[in-house]
């Protein structure tokens, strides 16, 4: 899927996604907010199947791996950002025409 680049008033807030990283991330509103819809939704299931099995093994193994996703997901929210704002995630080798 190629990202299109937003109008400057629609593009997406590093600083905001932090801040819903920081208050939701066990549910994932951060990847929401930045458009990846199917991994939020599995970070939430996660955390909200987990809640209620917390005091038996698999709740807290539920938890754990959504904290443990959440805090990967602290280095991964610039890129995150710039690919929802259509910029490209690498940058692309010259051509032989640019180079002559």
């Amino acid at each position: 899927m190629h990202a299109v680049a937003l109008p400057e008033g629609r593009r997406k807030s590093v600083g905001f996604a932090y801040v819903l990283w920081a208050c939701f991330g066990l549910l994932g509103l951060h990847r929401l907010y930045l458009g990846h819809v199917l991994s939020a939704a599995g970070m939430a299931a996660i955390t909200l199947v987990s809640l209620p099995l917390i005091w038996s093994g698999l709740g807290l193994l539920g938890l754990v791996a959504a904290g443990s996703w959440a805090l990967a997901d602290a280095l991964l929210i610039p890129g995150m950002t710039k690919d929802s704002n259509g910029a490209p995630a690498v940058a692309e080798a010259p051509t032989v025409e640019a180079l002559a």
